[in-house]
């Protein structure tokens, strides 16, 4: 993957913490308490579809767009 160690075992990503600053300027609907729930791509893209009303594919899209456009996730997915 090539992003330092920032999958885990079970190959959900990490969010780190140094890129939360990243998300929020994107979805900048998201509260802290939204970001503090965040750990995991997973987690973002519910807390994405949640804030923004988006379908569960949407909200997807939309986060692993993002990731790859940061460098955290190949253009393959």
């Amino acid at each position: 993957m090539g992003t330092g160690g920032l999958a885990t075992r079970s190959g959900a990503l990490d969010i780190v913490t140094h890129r939360m600053h990243e998300a929020q300027a994107k979805w900048d609907r998201l509260t802290a308490s939204d970001y503090n729930g965040v750990k995991t791509a997973r987690d973002l893209i519910a807390a994405v579809g949640n804030r923004y009303s988006l379908p569960h594919e949407q909200a997807r899209r939309d986060v692993e767009i993002w990731l790859k456009d940061i460098g955290l996730r190949s253009g393959r997915s």
